[in-house]
């Protein structure tokens, strides 16, 4: 039975381990979305162009446009980056449950 556990939590730790790397990645591309808009609209807004040359790409890169994508994207880091946090902190691992468990009953023999 406890060969079975420690099989089933080993699993359990390579799914949280999986999880957790696919977190990451998700805020790294996150952070990267942001540096690029954050760019963008620094460029764009140190630019002396005009916004309606009449092209289709001024909407695209319009400041207002890059200000709200800038906004949902930092909304979306900082989500991401606290669902990464609270995975880290508020997870147990299954070993760690089962020496919880065990360690309070054991009774070493003397």
């Amino acid at each position: 039975m406890l060969k079975e556990y420690l099989t089933v939590a080993q699993d359990a730790l390579v799914t949280q381990k999986e999880l957790y790397q696919v977190k990451e990645q998700r805020l790294a591309l996150a952070l990267d979305q942001y540096t690029r808009l954050n760019d963008a609209y620094k460029d764009k807004s140190s630019s002396r162009t005009s916004l309606f040359s009449g092209s289709s790409s001024s909407t695209k890169y319009d400041p207002d446009i890059l200000k709200a994508e800038i906004s949902t994207t930092k909304v979306r880091v900082r989500c991401i980056f606290h669902s990464l946090t609270h995975s880290l902190t508020h997870s147990h691992s299954p070993l760690l449950n089962l020496f919880c468990c065990i360690l309070p009953t054991f009774s070493p023999q003397f």
